[in-house]
């Protein structure tokens, strides 16, 4: 595995704090760059401004990503500037939801 596989699958076990599933499947996971020196750059989509778990993400995502072997540091960036829908929900993921009356 890559230094770019071993940090995507860390950010696969960081979850939307509302529904138990990844920030990526939820469509909020925007970008990764990862240099060759270790520096990785994780920009997240986070949908409301009023965001009350922005915080808990953001250091969600810093924990999991500097756990990862050969990170040498991690900058998150909250991309409030870009957009977010709920089509960017996994189909299954939408399908989840509403079986459980969360409305997308």
């Amino acid at each position: 595995m890559t230094l770019r596989d071993d940090v995507l699958a860390a950010l696969e076990t960081v979850n939307d704090p509302h529904v138990p599933v990844s920030l990526r499947r939820m469509g909020m996971l925007r970008d990764v760059e990862i240099s060759a020196d270790g520096h990785v750059r994780v920009q997240v989509c986070i949908p409301c401004m009023a965001c009350p778990g922005a915080g808990m993400l953001h250091d969600a995502v810093l924990d999991a990503v500097l756990k990862v072997r050969g990170v040498a540091h991690v900058e998150v960036e909250e991309a409030w500037h870009l957009p977010w829908s709920p089509d960017m929900i996994e189909p299954e993921v939408r399908e989840l939801m509403r079986a459980n009356g969360i409305q997308v």
